[in-house]
């Protein structure tokens, strides 16, 4: 376990290594990256040539720096650049495409920024990309995703000097025709509020405008057609340098500043072009990731503040081995055993067959594998545990709420004590889901119920006789009804409340509690096998309910309330254990989610090194997630009442309510009258259970069928026509 694990680490740190390979391609429009490398005690320049060779062919660079050399080069600094690819990028309102770099008279390289269209009303009149010297976007790369980097990118223009280099390029390509003097002036107007409107620069604006009238005249049709290329060099010394369709046309001096902030200040004539470059070019790199000297030893750090999908801060440290060679023959010995020959061996024959058998399900109608076994077993058994806990506890509420106020007050109870409370419930149970974590969440739900039920059955119940109301004079004689039942439930109000919690558990608990544990835990591959047998799992729930709960009343002494408060007391601890199971198995199966994980991406490490020993390269793909954005109550409310099909659910819901409620008022009256006391009541509600159970679970047993037969709109009608034709 221990080797494989070092692997396992070692693979991860091959793919750290190489992410860069994948990275240039996967952000390559503007995207830059950058990552350090410290160890100590390994100057195995061999590794370093190896890594920067594999680099080099991706267009990428890897220097090293040694620092020490008199103490045995004890500590070495390797830093990987990336972004030497910025990638070609199309105008998607124009779909007009701008090459990835661009070079200049004297040689000079610039890179693409950013592009965008320059709209006039609806019409599209041109697209426009910006290209800069790669230090000027390195610069960017540190900035934040925000306009501010445009202010950072304009200031670095605004130093002058002695030469005529070149630090920015407009590129203008037509998408619509004007004429060459419309679009002389379309970009002088542009041009003049941005200026001081000193003497000089109003000469120098009037030279501009000729020489863009000159040039787009000169073109080969005499205008600015779609297709036609104008290009206006910022220089070092402040000159904009101006050609139309590769054709140098002339200089205007002194207007680089006032050009650029036409497309770059906050009124540029393209907020297009604006975005374009933020999104393109900040939030790459770390402003520190290549200044930080703090020793870190055999670490391999990668920061990134943002990608394109809008995730930020992606910040990883991966531990790194000996080298690149060392990793894969490590990997090499570990898979030695499966993969380096099938020479018909013995154990290479077990083992293969053993892996198969592995991959395959137990049965045609049981879709789990046998290494799946344990995740099944770990979440049925946890459904199973909060569906016990909910038929204890509902044949306990009615028990207690039938026996003392009668089944007529279970109507005015729901109304009026369930309602509320389930709303308070609803609303703080968000609350809290943006607070807390999803574990925290977990147990800050769950643990109050067991308190309750323990405190109910060990405080409340024993002093009922003190802490209930007396019976007011004259009650009795008033007889039954609403209101006798009303009064009832406030007189009994610890019954009340019991049932209040109680029913709060049904909606808590399998509904909310399981059902979360579940998605977050099982892939969806699994979902779609698992969660059809978790339901039949959990209708054998209520036959055990039952049947602990018949076997516990068996042993009152008496059929008193003095036996019926020992019968609490020992369901109490059962459910307290119960409680107890459920927190061992969440923890259990979260903790082999996280193993699952861990194994799969040793897996894709493993693959990553097999590709490195055939081909030399690796491509790896980075996915980043976006983050979830936590809605508000009311927010969520009115994401649903907007789907048809969740109010028709909703309406469905209701109605089933309803319906039930008409019934069980009918139907516990008869019952009470049937067991007057609060353990015949129990004990017939145990055996009802019991029989619940076994017809839930034989009917999920044939659901298939049903299905098959009726389909789903016959199948899902068979309760409705039932309760109709009984109802008559």
């Amino acid at each position: 376990m221990k080797s494989i694990s070092l692997v396992a680490s070692a693979a991860i740190v091959v793919t750290s290594s190489l992410i860069f390979v994948d990275a240039s391609s996967s952000l390559n429009k503007g995207h830059q990256f950058s990552a350090i490398h410290r160890r100590r005690n390994h100057t195995n320049n061999n590794n370093r040539n190896s890594i920067n060779q594999l680099l080099k062919n991706e267009g990428l660079q890897i220097t090293s720096k040694l620092q020490n050399e008199a103490t045995n080069n004890d500590d070495v600094f390797w830093s990987i650049r990336g972004g030497a690819a910025a990638a070609s990028l199309t105008d998607p309102a124009t779909k007009i495409t701008f090459n990835d770099t661009i070079e200049t008279n004297n040689k000079q390289q610039l890179t693409l920024l950013g592009v965008g269209v320059r709209k006039k009303g609806p019409i599209k009149v041109y697209s426009v990309g910006v290209y800069a010297t790669p230090e000027r976007k390195e610069l960017l790369s540190t900035c934040s995703k925000t306009t501010e980097a445009l202010v950072t990118l304009r200031d670095s223009l605004s130093s002058t000097g002695n030469n005529d280099n070149v630090q920015m390029t407009f590129l203008l390509k037509m998408n619509f025709k004007v004429s060459a003097e419309k679009m002389a002036s379309a970009i002088v107007d542009s041009v003049i509020p941005r200026t001081t409107s000193t003497s000089t620069e109003t000469e120098s604006v009037k030279t501009l405008q000729k020489l863009i009238l000159d040039g787009v005249a000169a073109s080969a049709k005499g205008a600015a057609t779609p297709g036609t290329e104008l290009k206006f060099d910022c220089l070092s010394n402040g000159d904009v340098k101006v050609a139309v369709d590769g054709k140098e046309v002339g200089i205007a001096s002194g207007l680089g500043s006032a050009f650029a902030n036409v497309f770059l200040d906050e009124e540029g004539v393209s907020p297009a072009l604006r975005d374009s470059i933020v999104e393109n070019c900040c939030g790459i790199v770390s402003p520190s990731a290549a200044s930080n000297e703090k020793e870190e030893d055999g670490s391999f750090e990668i920061t990134m503040s943002q990608t394109s999908e809008g995730k930020s801060n992606v910040k990883t440290k991966f531990q790194f081995p000996k080298g690149v060679k060392d990793v894969v023959d490590a990997a090499k010995n570990t898979n030695s055993a499966s993969s380096s020959s099938e020479k018909g061996a013995s154990s290479t024959t077990t083992t293969t067959t053993t892996t198969s058998r592995k991959d395959q399900h137990i049965s045609a109608s049981i879709p789990i594998t046998p290494a799946e076994m344990p995740h099944f077993a770990s979440m049925s058994v946890m459904m199973f545990l909060f569906i016990y806990v909910f038929t204890t506890v509902r044949d306990t509420k009615d028990t207690l709420v039938v026996s003392n106020c009668g089944a007529e007050a279970i109507p005015f109870l729901k109304l009026y004590g369930v309602m509320p409370c389930a709303t308070a419930f609803i609303v703080m149970y968000s609350k809290l889901s943006n607070a807390l974590g999803k574990q925290t969440l977990f147990y800050v739900t769950l643990l109050p119920f067991f308190v309750f039920y323990g405190v109910f059955a060990f405080v409340l119940f024993p002093n009922r006789d003190v802490i209930h109301f007396p019976l007011a004079e004259g009650a009795a004689a008033a007889g039954g009804g609403a209101l006798t039942a009303a009064t009832n439930l406030m007189r009994y109000w610890s019954f009340s409340l019991f049932f209040i919690v109680s029913e709060l558990w049904a909606s808590a608990g399998v509904p909310l509690l399981f059902w979360q544990c579940a998605n977050d835990v099982t892939p969806m591959a699994q979902a779609k096998r698992f969660y059809p047998l978790f339901a039949v799992t959990g209708n054998l729930a209520p036959i055990v309910s039952g049947k602990v709960m018949s076997k516990v009343i068996s042993l009152q002494k008496t059929k008193d309330d003095i036996g019926f408060g020992a019968t609490l007391k020992k369901l109490a601890v059962i459910k307290a254990v119960v409680g107890l199971g459920i927190i061992f198995i969440y923890r259990n199966v979260y903790a082999m989610a996280e193993e699952r994980d861990r194994k799969e991406r040793t897996e894709q490490s493993l693959s990553t090194i097999r590709g490195i020993e055939e081909t030399g390269k690796v491509q790896i793909t980075m996915k980043f997630e976006k983050p979830k954005q936590k809605l508000t109550l009311r927010e969520s409310m009115k994401e649903l009442m907007q789907s048809k099909e969740l109010k028709a659910m909703a309406t469905m819901v209701f109605c089933y309510n309803v319906c039930v409620e008409l019934t069980e008022v009918l139907w516990k009256s008869i019952l009470r009258k049937q067991y007057p006391s609060k353990s015949l009541y129990m004990e017939y509600m145990a055996n009802f259970s019991q029989t619940v159970g076994t017809v839930a679970f034989l009917l999920q047993l044939i659901a298939p069928g049903i299905l098959n037969v009726f389909g789903w709109r016959g199948t899902a009608m068979i309760p409705p026509i039932t309760m109709g034709v009984l109802a008559i």
